[in-house]
């Protein structure tokens, strides 16, 4: 893929970036539960909701959690911590702003370590829009208190937590975790598993920085990680690399119906992504990947 980063225009606006993913008033909270799955030892993965991650790392130091999930699934999110440990939460680390990861800063970030990108603070701690709705600042107590601009090493329970800050991905202000010892990649939102993903433009996301983001990490970490992502399930290397490269493949067919002059509406209606139209049944459907490609694509 050869292909020149553009800047939509400013005042373009996806009807598609509004977080959670589904609207609150649609969800039985009382009813989402708890799937647990370990990665390795000491670190397992929370599966809330059968929609978003959360890793619980737990040892003699106490319980480190990677997200918080919603505010709402907080009760079901300390069950099944529980099961797994009965020392005290200590870290909650946030991947990105969104509010299916940063929600349950709300229940659980009483007298804990929240940990992020400066950005993440920034957000958080103002009053913001979505729609008609306002959503107040967090207060300080669920906003994080540990942050950083680029890089930042966690030694607890004998491991070493090594984050990173990768910009212009699917926020400005992602991060991802790697577990030294354990061989575990903890990608938030920089992976959604056989989906296409949400690439967040309106708080700093960049398809291409996204793409470039897989490219850097499929590079850099071992082959035989074990990849946790925000949503969908637990990848290897091997399935991260023919991901990116099936995104790769769909951005190829987008910019070259934009050369022949098609608008992205007459895209949409030609279904020219059917071919993968399984990865449009979370979130992003194929319409919507369209609309996320074809404003950053030159002609």
């Amino acid at each position: 893929m050869n292909l020149k980063p553009m800047n939509p225009t400013k005042n373009l606006v996806f009807l598609f970036i509004f977080l959670p993913l589904i609207a609150n008033a649609q969800r039985d909270w009382a009813a989402m539960t708890v799937e647990t799955t370990e990665l390795a030892p000491g670190i397992h993965r929370l599966f809330v909701g059968g929609s978003v991650s959360v890793i619980a790392f737990t040892g003699e130091e106490g319980v480190l959690l990677i997200d918080a999930a919603y505010e709402q699934t907080v009760p079901q999110l300390k069950a099944a911590v529980g099961a797994l440990s009965d020392k005290p939460l200590r870290y909650v680390v946030n991947t990105h702003i969104h509010g299916d990861h940063t929600g349950g800063n709300l229940g659980l970030g009483e007298g804990v370590d929240i940990i992020s990108h400066h950005s993440v603070k920034d957000y958080l701690g103002t009053e913001r829009t979505q729609g008609e709705r306002v959503i107040p600042a967090f207060p300080v107590h669920a906003r994080p208190n540990i942050t950083f601009s680029h890089e930042l090493d966690l030694e607890f329970n004998g491991q070493t937590l090594q984050m990173l800050h990768l910009p212009e991905g699917h926020t400005k202000g992602d991060i991802i975790i790697y577990f030294q010892e354990g061989n575990v990649l903890v990608m938030g939102d920089l992976l959604f598993a056989d989906n296409f993903p949400f690439v967040d433009v309106s708080n700093g996301g960049h398809p291409f920085g996204y793409l470039e983001n897989l490219e850097w990490i499929i590079a850099n970490y071992p082959a035989d990680a074990v990849i946790s992502g925000g949503h969908g399930p637990v990848y290897t290397m091997d399935e991260l690399a023919a991901w990116r490269q099936t995104l790769v493949e769909t951005v190829e067919v987008v910019h070259e119906a934009k050369r022949q002059g098609l608008s992205a509406e007459e895209m949409k209606e030609a279904r020219i992504l059917e071919p993968w139209a399984d990865m449009g049944r979370f979130f992003i459907t194929e319409d919507r990947w369209i609309d996320t490609l074809y404003p950053f694509l030159p002609l």
